[in-house]
């Protein structure tokens, strides 16, 4: 089935655009073809024009193709050692930090989150460092996870996972931060309280600001040049002085972009925003 023409990639980029506000213009073409490839087979089309008519009349083949653009794919505490590093580099002295201050806010943004599973993971971290301080402090916790899909947001603000699902997490995180139901498992209010959960495109630019640290893993590996570096200057823009960025191990900051953020991990992609200012206009 030939759906690369270009008539159809500019129909679906037209109907995405016109219907839901979604702009695939900065998507790689070869991600963008084979997720369309996927779903005109799953629907029977026959053809690209045939899958362009199904999606002008089938609202919910429209969330189905913007979730798989939407790369909702994640587990908890996938590669175990990045999380290693991140809580030794990053969230133990931003812990112990706040907790110098009295009182202070740790303020995370898990980017393109899916269905929640690594903001979880994350909140798991701080809880934990939290209670190695063992501090009667008022630091505040607020994490927020976004993502595009709507029903990848829903799972994520359930926090109920199957068994299969959370075998990541150790046995004794799982006793700690889940309660066991009928068939599988939920997350504790406590990590509830962290946590909101939003619709947002990472190319919009962000109205949060002054965050201490942004995970973004394996999501920006999909995008084309210029999306990327959009990307990168949306989080650079949103984090605080010094704050830190951490990538996918197969995503790197590229070109003028290096010159944001100065590596603190090279191996896990943890970055720490430059604290001498740099230009605007690459």
């Amino acid at each position: 089935m030939e759906i690369e023409d270009d008539e159809t990639y500019n129909l679906i980029k037209r109907h995405l655009l016109n219907s839901r506000g979604f702009d695939i213009t900065g998507y790689s073409r070869s991600f963008f073809n084979r997720s369309i490839r996927k779903r005109a087979g799953r629907t029977g089309s026959k053809s690209g024009l045939d899958y362009v008519g199904r999606l002008r009349k089938d609202d919910a083949e429209v969330n189905e193709l913007i979730a798989s653009l939407s790369v909702n794919v994640t587990d908890f505490f996938r590669d175990s050692d990045a999380f290693t590093v991140l809580t030794s580099r990053v969230l133990r002295p931003l812990v112990e930090k706040k907790v110098q201050l009295g009182w202070s806010a740790l303020r995370i943004w898990s980017a393109g989150c899916a269905t929640g599973q690594e903001t979880y993971s994350i909140a798991i971290c701080v809880a934990e460092e939290l209670k190695r301080v063992g501090t009667d402090s008022d630091i505040v916790v607020r994490i927020v996870g976004t993502d595009l899909s709507p029903s990848a947001l829903d799972v994520a603000r359930m926090g109920f996972y199957s068994a299969e699902r959370v075998k990541g997490v150790n046995d004794a995180l799982l006793s700690e931060y889940f309660r066991e139901v009928d068939s599988g498992y939920q997350v504790v209010p406590l990590l509830k309280r962290m946590i909101r959960f939003s619709k947002g495109n990472l190319l919009d630019r962000p109205t949060r600001r002054f965050l201490d640290l942004i995970v973004c893993r394996n999501v920006i590996i999909y995008f084309s040049r210029p999306m990327h570096d959009k990307v990168i200057d949306n989080f650079h823009h949103a984090l605080r002085p010094e704050g830190y960025l951490m990538l996918g191990r197969t995503e790197t900051l590229m070109g003028p972009r290096r010159r944001l953020f100065e590596a603190v991990d090279h191996e896990n992609r943890i970055f720490q925003k430059a604290s001498v200012p740099v230009k605007s206009g690459f």
